[in-house]
């Protein structure tokens, strides 16, 4: 009998314990916001009431090719361009000179409908210009911030949409390396 009373001392303390192991990790995980273990990542989505700073909406025009459709495009929508409350690719698109498979992909992600773009290196200018005339014209009133990126850059936008949320969407403004 004090045996099993011993065992189940021991085990009653081995819950304890592990329940205020627990407690505390989710405590400074919450507060956190993202708590890494090292095998998993848990994410803690706070509403936007408790931070009281409204986050910018955002609008991701990221340039590419219809080479890079499989791989790279196929990368950002599975990663991080769905974060963005709006996406849009920026290619040329020539069903003609498309794998089955690259056309078939296509269908399936959000190609901003601009005629007339120039493929290549040399025209990206003209790619850019019309990405962002295209958001003018469609989408000014519905965003705070525009973001040009290309398939090759990786965004964190939550990090992103907190540096914005700290300036002034109403002025100007560019951020990045401006070449003279």
């Amino acid at each position: 009998m004090p045996h099993s009373i011993n065992k189940q001392r021991f085990i009653s303390i081995g819950i304890i314990f592990s329940v205020i192991i627990l407690a505390t990790i989710f405590s400074l995980a919450y507060s956190a916001k993202n708590f890494d273990t090292g095998f998993i990542s848990i994410y803690f989505n706070r509403d936007i009431q408790h931070n009281k700073t409204k986050l910018p909406r955002i609008c991701c025009l990221i340039l590419t090719t219809p080479k890079y459709f499989l791989t790279r495009v196929k990368a950002l929508n599975e990663t991080w361009a769905p974060r963005c409350d709006r996406y849009f690719f920026i290619t040329e698109y020539d069903r003609t000179t498309m794998t089955p498979e690259q056309i078939k992909f296509s269908e399936q992600i959000p190609i901003a409908p601009i005629k007339n773009i120039k493929a290549g290196y040399y025209h990206l200018t003209q790619k850019s210009n019309l990405a962002f005339l295209f958001a003018y014209e469609n989408y000014l009133n519905d965003f705070e911030w525009f973001i040009k990126a290309d398939d090759d850059t990786y965004l964190i936008v939550e990090h992103l949409k907190t540096f914005l949320s700290k300036q002034n969407s109403s002025e100007p403004i560019t951020f990045g390396y401006n070449y003279k």
